[in-house]
């Protein structure tokens, strides 16, 4: 004689008999991704892009990437690397920072990122009090220097679509001499074509052996006019970096009065 069910097991055994009828109507056909309309894998590709990626220093000189393409992503398929990439040329940065141990050197692109239509350079005028008073003004060598390794780094980047430049300097007492300098050779940055933005900062300076810290607040002081190409005072405002949602930093300015 069979043993007799419990309306418990009974239960069980019907839930499980329509468990196993949806798990027959479930669809496994792979999703068609390329089927989408090209708006929206755009938007997809462009939220895949990395925020900030780190390369190997050359010169002393820091080397990052925003918005950058991710290596994986790429190997997905031919078709999905070539519009991958289409939409990573659009928004990735190559992001170039000055540093004491850097004095002109030439800097090759990284392969990681040659495909880059975007440059970030933030740059540091080592002219400070004790140079004037022993060594005269530093600004024209500095000047000059950037734009040597400058020209050979715009060389490599065909495609160069927008180029963006902060220099920071230490507002000594003679500072007024050190940007009559500036304003005389200005056109060793300024006559690069893609050129979008040049800006003079102030920040203290923190010493020889250290450098200046670009993270520290620093008060803009002139500003290339798009009409002129030619740098111009502007009223000071405040510059600083602040983290915003998702861990990115973005530069908030506060007007201050002149």
């Amino acid at each position: 004689m069979a043993p007799r069910r419990s309306p418990g097991t009974a239960s069980a055994e019907l839930e499980l008999h329509h468990c196993k009828g949806q798990l027959k109507t479930i669809n496994t056909t792979p999703f068609r991704f390329f089927d989408l309309p090209r708006e929206l894998r755009d938007q997809i590709y462009t939220e895949s892009l990395v925020y900030k990626r780190k390369y190997l220093s050359q010169h002393g000189a820091r080397l990052r990437g925003r918005q950058v393409a991710h290596p994986n992503i790429l190997l997905i398929s031919k078709q999905f690397k070539t519009e991958y990439l289409e939409r990573a040329e659009e928004h990735t940065t190559l992001v170039i920072v000055d540093r004491p141990e850097f004095h002109g050197e030439k800097i090759t692109l990284p392969r990681e990122i040659s495909y880059a239509r975007h440059v970030e350079l933030h740059l540091a005028i080592a002219c400070d009090a004790p140079d004037h008073f022993v060594n005269q003004c530093r600004v024209t060598k500095e000047v000059r220097m950037h734009h040597n390794w400058l020209s050979h780094l715009c060389s490599q980047m065909r495609h160069l679509k927008t180029l963006r430049i902060d220099l920071v300097i230490d507002p000594h007492q003679y500072i007024a001499a050190c940007e009559q300098n500036l304003l005389e050779l200005q056109y060793k940055l300024s006559n690069v074509p893609e050129l979008m933005a040049l800006r003079l900062l102030y920040c203290d300076y923190a010493g020889k052996d250290f450098g200046w810290d670009f993270s520290k607040k620093r008060t803009l002081a002139w500003e290339l006019d798009g009409k002129d190409r030619m740098l111009h005072r502007v009223a000071a405002r405040e510059v600083a970096e602040e983290v915003c949602e998702g861990g990115k930093k973005v530069g908030v300015e506060h007007v201050e009065s002149v």
